[in-house]
């Protein structure tokens, strides 16, 4: 495999003849200004540059145009070189979009949704959704209907790979009783045992890695070492500076939804743990978005739309060290992905809401079932080879075992639902019939 391209170098250009500087930069100024990507060199060297420049000093103005207005982080590489990053217009545009989404239009626009008991519900399959996917993206050889009857049943996970995705999932709960409190190294610490408990020795659960276990970052095509990340020694001292930063004591102002972006990929470069690092970095994320009052995060999953995206998400790490630690790649890539992660769940509560509207007017003639009871079958629906049972049920809905009993049965004995025997449980699946059932 071909080595990663080089980008040229700002202080060795020199303009063709005929072209000088200035014209360098008004013809760079259009790709500078656009609100739609940021190229790395990578990208821009397989574009056609606006004449009469080439694609070496087309990159050269566009570098020239984002250092204009660069700003330092505390955030440093293993070599003492900060990293840095502009607001652009591509970034202005985005944060408006997610600060505008992520205010009132969900309760706005899906009240009939939202009761206590709704709110519950999607805040759960929210939290299975991320601690799934957040799973898979690491490696955890599941299915999602697989993880998904896992945590709904609170059953023991069989293998290491059920247990990254319990452990997932009670790591996000966690998060949730800590929104309030402030990070330090002994919460990053906690947060990584729980995350990684059972899946990694025992003695490397929650604690920083060690110069003996030379962690390096590969190219899983080629084997190329893509990232090394700083020295075993010096992870105290970059925890408690990332803790500082988290917790803004430096009292300087950078737009929350940035900030939590930038936890991320710190947690992620520093990469301080054997393993676990990715999962533990998208945690940070959360924590400081739900630190910030984005409420919303509760009910969002951007590990699914990362998956999605896998590879871009990877590249933004790259472009973003290799490129003079140009942190805007990592920025407009998780902006966009928070932005797409919003307009998904938009979309879901929608479709929501319609199946709903369909489903009470299907069971108008059948009032004795109440909306739990009507949820699930419309679950059921969608999905003819889900199964549930009661714990299952208590989790979805919360509510008391008796409760879960009595809607369960109900649905049997109207025979919405078929009943058999597993163990100690009895499981619930839809009847063959019973879309007939609901329409009749």
């Amino acid at each position: 495999m071909k080595p990663r391209p080089k980008a040229p170098k700002v202080e060795q250009y020199i303009p063709r003849p005929g072209i000088d500087l200035v014209q360098v930069l008004q013809l760079s100024a259009p790709e500078a200004n656009r609100t739609d990507r940021y190229l790395s060199w990578e990208e821009l060297r397989y574009r056609r540059a606006p004449q009469p420049l080439d694609s070496e000093g087309w990159w050269v103005g566009l570098k020239l145009h984002r250092m204009q207005a660069r700003q330092a982080l505390s955030l440093k590489d293993r070599k003492g070189v900060a990293f840095s990053y502009t607001v652009t217009r591509m970034m202005q545009s985005l944060l408006h979009q997610i600060d505008m989404q992520g205010g009132g239009i969900l309760h706005a626009s899906n009240q009939n949704l939202l009761s206590e008991t709704d709110r519950n519900r999607y805040l759960l399959t929210s939290l299975m959704d991320e601690a799934i996917m957040s799973s898979l993206l690491e490696g955890a050889a599941v299915t999602r209907a697989e993880a998904k009857e896992l945590l709904r049943s609170n059953r023991s996970p069989l293998n290491t790979h059920e247990r990254m995705v319990t452990n997932n999932y009670r790591t996000m709960q966690l998060l949730m009783s800590w929104k309030d409190a402030p990070l330090t190294r002994e919460r990053i610490l906690s947060l990584h045992r729980t995350m990684t408990e059972g899946t990694i020795p025992l003695e490397k659960s929650g604690a920083l890695r060690t110069d003996a276990d030379k962690v390096r970052i590969e190219a899983s095509a080629s084997g190329e070492i893509i990232h090394i990340p700083p020295s075993a020694d010096t992870l105290p001292e970059r925890l408690d500076a990332l803790c500082a930063f988290a917790n803004n004591e430096d009292g300087e102002y950078i737009h929350p939804v940035l900030r939590a972006i930038m936890l991320h990929f710190w947690l992620a470069y520093d990469h301080p743990f054997i393993d676990g690092n990715g999962r533990t970095a998208r945690a940070l994320f959360y924590w400081a978005m739900l630190k910030s009052g984005y409420w919303l995060f509760e009910y969002i999953s951007i590990s699914q739309e990362i998956y999605r995206h896998a590879k871009s998400y990877y590249n933004a790490f790259i472009h973003s060290e290799e490129d003079d630690n140009d942190l805007n790649y990592f920025l407009t890539d998780q902006l966009s992905t928070i932005h797409h992660s919003i307009t998904s769940l938009m979309e879901y509560l929608e479709r929501r809401s319609a199946e709903q509207t369909e489903l009470n007017s299907r069971l108008k003639g059948r009032p004795e079932f109440n909306h739990r009871q009507k949820a699930l079958l419309a679950e059921m629906l969608k999905n003819p080879d889900m199964r549930t049972r009661v714990t299952a049920h208590c989790r979805e809905f919360n509510t008391v075992r008796q409760t879960a009993r009595t809607d369960l049965a109900a649905l049997v004995d109207a025979g919405m639902l078929l009943v058999h025997k597993q163990g100690n449980e009895f499981i619930y699946t839809p009847a063959a019939n019973l879309k007939q059932l609901i329409s009749g």
